[in-house]
């Protein structure tokens, strides 16, 4: 599957008025800029990995729904799945579980360039 930014970016527009929050607080959560998120937003500017999994904390939603991939039946009943499983933690677990995989996204994308 391709990334379609001019599909992610008005979902994620739609995800920011559903939680009614504004650019500057998704920026101030997030530690992104006001100018990236609206380019997003937009369409015009792919989305990190490290976006990404920011916004899914901000927005309380997995990637599948900020990406807009719906997911097949098979996947749905998926008990191993790691946002199953993922689900199944304290939310404080989660949190840590999160940052650390960032951490790891990050140290990965400094070992590509």
């Amino acid at each position: 599957m391709k990334y379609d930014g001019y599909t992610v970016g008005p979902n994620l527009r739609q995800l920011r008025k559903d939680k009614k929050l504004s650019l500057y607080q998704v920026s101030e959560k997030t530690g992104l800029s006001q100018s990236s998120i609206t380019q997003v937003e937009q369409g015009g500017r792919n989305l990190s990995m490290k976006s990404l999994y920011l916004l899914m904390d901000v927005y309380g939603c997995d990637a599948n729904t900020i990406l807009s991939i719906s997911r097949d039946s098979d996947l749905d009943s998926n008990k191993d799945s790691i946002d199953s499983r993922l689900k199944e933690l304290p939310e404080e677990q989660q949190k840590y579980l999160k940052q650390i995989f960032i951490y790891m996204l990050d140290q990965a994308a400094m070992l590509a360039s």
